[in-house]
């Protein structure tokens, strides 16, 4: 499902900042934008979110910002390795003939030079204040994502319920439908020239062995069954709700197939043809339900 969440946490004079953008997918997939300074906490981040979200493409988005206050300075820079650069930097202008002084210029232009010195006790802030501000996003977000899930509940269960409409009216059909083939076995029979020694009452044997193979009353069912069960995990839904539904869902498909297949009634496959049109946009929707 979709949704949106933002928090924040400050300690010390930083402020780290989280977004989360979620949108539908199937299995879970992170992202991570962050600035040098948060981008060594991915993979906590991501086990984080990853706790919270078991389906939908995150996208994380953090923040480092801080105050004057701060005890931190918001750069560091590697003081050795850059004074070795301009050593090189200087030893190379020299051997080929430059005039020109190596100047701080030239030393920011190389990117290992920041962020490079280690603080402890500033790499600990940081992620506990990344871990913070994202808690904080994942909580805004799921509100966000209930609303939406109420409502996606709500159109799955008119959906079920269209679904057991559907299976009322193929067992009405299914009342009738025994002596309507018989009567059309009959009427073919009458209309085919069959020798006289054919035994009735085997031919009746036949008849009644074929209209019962047609029989659906079995599949109506387990239909009504896979329905209610759905119908469950929509009020009270459990852990791993969504794929439990998807295995509903091939049920339903089973069974409505099999009555198609068996019944041969132009009435009753027009019903299952409805009923699958149902099913194919459950399965759309629950692919997104966790």
């Amino acid at each position: 499902m979709t949704g949106f969440g933002r928090g924040e946490a400050e300690a010390k004079g930083i402020r780290v900042g989280a977004e989360i953008r979620c949108l539908n997918n199937r299995y879970f997939d992170f992202l991570l934008r962050a600035p040098r300074s948060l981008q060594n906490f991915e993979s906590e981040l991501r086990e984080l979110c990853r706790r919270s979200i078991e389906r939908g493409r995150l996208t994380l988005v953090v923040s480092d910002t801080r105050t004057a206050s701060t005890s931190f300075p918001a750069i560091e820079f590697d003081r050795k390795l850059a004074a070795n650069y301009a050593k090189q930097l200087q030893s190379l202008s020299d051997s080929i003939g430059l005039e020109d002084e190596v100047k701080l210029t030239h030393l920011i232009a190389f990117p290992e030079l920041l962020a490079s010195a280690e603080n402890p006790e500033l790499n600990q802030l940081l992620s506990q204040l990344s871990k913070n501000a994202t808690e904080r996003a994942l909580t805004d977000l799921q509100q966000m994502r209930a609303a939406e899930g109420q409502a996606l509940a709500a159109d799955m269960k008119s959906r079920l319920e269209s679904i057991g409409q559907a299976v009322g009216e193929i067992e009405q059909y299914q009342q009738e439908l025994p002596a309507r083939m018989l009567e059309k076995m009959k009427e073919r029979l009458n209309r085919l020239s069959l020798p006289d020694t054919l035994d009735p009452y085997r031919l009746e044997l036949e008849m009644a062995l074929l209209v019962d193979r047609s029989d659906i009353t079995e599949e109506c069912v387990r239909l009504r069954s896979h329905l209610a069960q759905g119908l469950e995990t929509l009020e009270k839904p459990p852990v791993g709700a969504g794929k439990r539904l998807g295995f509903i869902l091939q049920e339903l498909t089973r069974e409505a197939t099999t009555i198609a297949s068996k019944t041969g009634c132009l009435d009753i496959s027009r019903l299952t043809i409805r009923i699958r049109e149902e099913i194919e946009k459950l399965r759309e929707q629950v692919q997104n339900i966790e």
